[in-house]
C-alpha cells in the first residue's frame, strides 16, 4: 500500500508542474504560463491554483477565489487559530493589484479581503 501512496504523491506533483502548464487560466500576470486548474487542485488538495501560486509564491493559501477549494489552507488555519502556526503570509491587495493584468482593482481583491 506504501508503494501505491508513493506513486500517487509523485504523480500528483508531476501532473500540477505539467498539467498546470498546459491547461487552464490565468488570473495574474505571472510573465510564464502557470495556470490554474480547478480539476488538478481537487486532487493536489489546492496547489492546482498555479497561477495564484506563481504570482504569490509566499501565499499560504493559494486558492485566492471563495469558491476555489484549498485543502492545505483550510489545515493551515486551522492550525493558526490553534495558535500551532505563527506569521501565516497572505497577499495584500496592493500586491495582488501589481500583479492583476490591467494594474487597476482586480475583480475579486475586495472580495479576497472580505473574505480572509
Amino acid at each position: 500500500m506504501q508503494g501505491v501512496r508513493i506513486v500517487w504523491v509523485y504523480h500528483i506533483t508531476w501532473l500540477v508542474n505539467s498539467a498546470c502548464h498546459v491547461w487552464g487560466n490565468q488570473d495574474w500576470n505571472t510573465k510564464d504560463l502557470s495556470r490554474n486548474n480547478w480539476w488538478v487542485a481537487l486532487l493536489a488538495f489546492g496547489e492546482g491554483w498555479h497561477n495564484n501560486h506563481h504570482a504569490f509564491e509566499f501565499s499560504a493559501r493559494h486558492g485566492l477565489k471563495w469558491w476555489q477549494l484549498d485543502m492545505t489552507w483550510y489545515i493551515v488555519r486551522l492550525l493558526q487559530v490553534a495558535k500551532l502556526a505563527t506569521d501565516v503570509k497572505l497577499p495584500s491587495a496592493l500586491q495582488m493589484q501589481r500583479m492583476s493584468f490591467d494594474n487597476e482593482s482586480h475583480p475579486f481583491v475586495n472580495e479576497f479581503i472580505i473574505r480572509s
